[in-house]
């Protein structure tokens, strides 16, 4: 007989000793907070962001057409709010990270009616 649930990962979470209350802290200051997971073999890699205020995505926006990974990383560094450190000095779990923040972009939905 085969046991067909999915195996927990063996690795070690990294998320920069941020506890309940301190992401209760975080909401309370800017309403949303975001997480994100990288997973790197076994372990994982998690990070916690705000929201881009409009001066980050006006940055951003302007980086971003000479410079994409200039434009991930003002993005990351305006709404970082803790976790694990090793995501912004790794390459790849960097960009790994900032490919799920650049979400936050278009995470919220408006429609138009004519009236």
């Amino acid at each position: 007989m085969e046991n067909n649930e999915p195996k927990q990962p063996q690795g070690k979470t990294y998320d920069g000793g941020v506890t309940e209350e301190q992401i209760n802290k975080w909401k309370a200051a800017h309403k949303r907070v975001v997480r994100i997971n990288v997973t790197d073999g076994d372990d994982l890699h998690v990070a916690y962001f705000k929201r881009p205020s409009l001066e980050t995505m006006s940055a951003v926006t302007k980086v971003t057409k000479t410079d994409e990974v200039k434009g991930a990383t003002v993005l990351y560094d305006n709404c970082f709010l803790g976790g694990d450190p090793e995501i912004r000095e790794d390459a790849l779990l960097f960009m790994a990270a900032t490919a799920q923040l650049g979400q936050l972009f278009n995470s919220c939905l408006g429609s138009l009616k004519n009236l």
